[in-house]
């Protein structure tokens, strides 16, 4: 009969066992200059040891590379080596505050919102203020729109470039009212629907009249930066840019910045 003790005990070799099977150092050496890693890539590397290994076992063993921190997953089956870095803006308490006000008044209706501040950490040139970009489903967007510009100013609905120029005060926070692209991808931070980075990537480069603060050598280290402390899923940013019809736009304009 197994003690206490020597359960524990048990769990503990067995552990020590999965890990070294795992062959961690020689993963790492292997694909130390690989860009992006394969599940066959996988496969083949844990064959070597074990020819008769099978598919269930590398699956596990993936699992458990991501969970120890030594790959984390940039799209469907695609890995490379190092930690999982999950996006995790701040969103402001008057954006929650304006969120919950939106879904108080139009509980059903899809409703994301986030601020250009997210970015502008990232930039050369900091902007003097920022926008509050809020995105709802299409044939909405008059109806938000009328609802915030009877409870607060500085509100527009699609506008362009020569629009805010002339309208916005820019001493005050900036609302935009835009359509929601059907399946864009969107996370939750604290009770509030935001969307992705590989969103926002994708809206800086396709949208240039309305982020024309964020254009240029700006747009660069936004790329570089956003790459370098988030993990970024290629297979979402992709379908994402397919669904706005600009796939290849954004792959080219991502591969510039070497970071496909």
């Amino acid at each position: 009969m197994l003690t206490k003790y020597s359960f524990c005990i048990f769990a503990l070799n067995k552990n020590t066992i999965s890990t070294t099977k795992l062959h961690i150092d020689t993963f790492k050496n292997k694909f130390k200059d690989i860009e992006s890693i394969s599940v066959n890539d996988v496969f083949s590397f844990y064959q070597k040891y074990d020819s008769k290994v099978k598919k269930t076992t590398i699956n596990w063993r993936i699992y458990k590379l991501v969970d120890e921190g030594i790959i984390q997953r940039i799209g469907r089956g695609i890995y490379k080596l190092g930690k999982q870095k999950e996006f995790t803006p701040v969103v402001s308490e008057e954006n929650q505050i304006l969120y919950l006000k939106l879904k108080e008044e139009f509980p059903f209706l899809n409703i994301s919102i986030w601020s250009t501040k997210w970015v502008a950490q990232w930039m050369l040139h900091i902007p003097n203020n920022y926008e509050t970009i809020i995105e709802v489903e299409k044939g909405s967007e008059e109806n938000v729109f009328y609802f915030l510009s009877d409870i607060r100013g500085n509100v527009f609905l699609n506008p362009s470039k020569d629009i805010l120029d002339k309208y916005a005060n820019r001493n005050e926070s900036i609302i935009i009212i835009k359509n929601l692209i059907t399946d864009a991808p969107l996370q939750n931070v604290e009770q509030v629907k935001v969307p992705s980075i590989e969103k926002i990537l994708v809206d800086l480069i396709v949208d240039t009249e309305l982020y024309t603060a964020y254009q240029g050598r700006d747009l660069d280290t936004i790329i570089e930066n956003a790459f370098e402390y988030n993990t970024i899923k290629k297979d979402t940013l992709l379908r994402y840019a397919n669904r706005r019809r600009k796939k290849l736009f954004v792959k080219e304009r991502i591969y510039k910045n070497n970071n496909e």
